[in-house]
């Protein structure tokens, strides 16, 4: 009887620490996800390698696709920050659109607009050392094209909105045609948000100081 009793205890036991084992397996596989999601692909390479060697993980397709991913992640953003630094924004852009591909979530996202925007900047200051009007209307008209792309892609800032006005008040006084109405809709649409905006804080205003009294 008490062998009985000693090997369910055992039994019983062995199926806890199978349990938990199998727990924190997954754990582990749940782990290197996270890092993945968050952009912390260098430990999500590694991660993703320590659960492929586990024997439940051995041939697993999407372990292994993973690692294939974390290490072209790294690359992607690499190759990001290094055409950014030498202002090849379109290179830039390209590799980090790659990396969106791989991880939508990337914390990184946003850069994508600002790299659109540092583009046009780039496009803005090189009109004027344009040595005829033809040039200068190219780059102005490529400039606003890039700096409305960068609104398109979720720069909402009043900068962007100044940044465009100049470029319409340069196009037009050197006489360039352009297919853009002024001022922009952007424009108008941002006014009309600012004012809605301020008259949202006036209301909260007034009724706060009505609550008060």
């Amino acid at each position: 009887m008490k062998l009985l009793i000693s090997l369910k205890i055992v039994f019983v036991l062995l199926v806890i620490n199978f349990t938990a084992f199998s727990q924190s397996k997954q754990w582990m596989k749940e782990e290197a996800d996270d890092y993945f999601k968050v952009g912390r692909y260098w430990d999500a390479f590694f991660k993703y390698r320590e659960i492929a060697r586990l024997t439940d993980f051995q041939g697993n397709i999407e372990v292994e696709q993973q690692i294939k991913n974390s290490s072209r992640a790294m690359y992607l953003w690499k190759k990001t920050e290094d055409y950014r630094a030498f202002r090849k924004f379109e290179l830039a852009k390209n590799h980090l659109k790659d990396l969106l591909v791989l991880n939508p979530e990337d914390p990184n996202k946003g850069v994508l607009p600002r790299l659109t925007l540092e583009q046009a900047n780039e496009f803005q200051r090189m009109a004027h050392n344009q040595r005829t009007a033809e040039g200068t209307q190219q780059y102005i008209a490529k400039a606003i094209e890039l700096y409305n792309l960068a609104l398109n892609e979720g720069l909402k800032d009043e900068l962007v909105f100044s940044l465009i006005k100049q470029c319409e008040h340069a196009l037009s006084k050197t006489g360039g045609k352009t297919n853009i109405k002024l001022p922009t809709s952007y424009g108008i649409n941002y006014e009309k948000q600012v004012e809605a905006q301020r008259q949202r804080e006036v209301k909260i205003i007034k009724e706060e100081k009505k609550d008060n009294n």
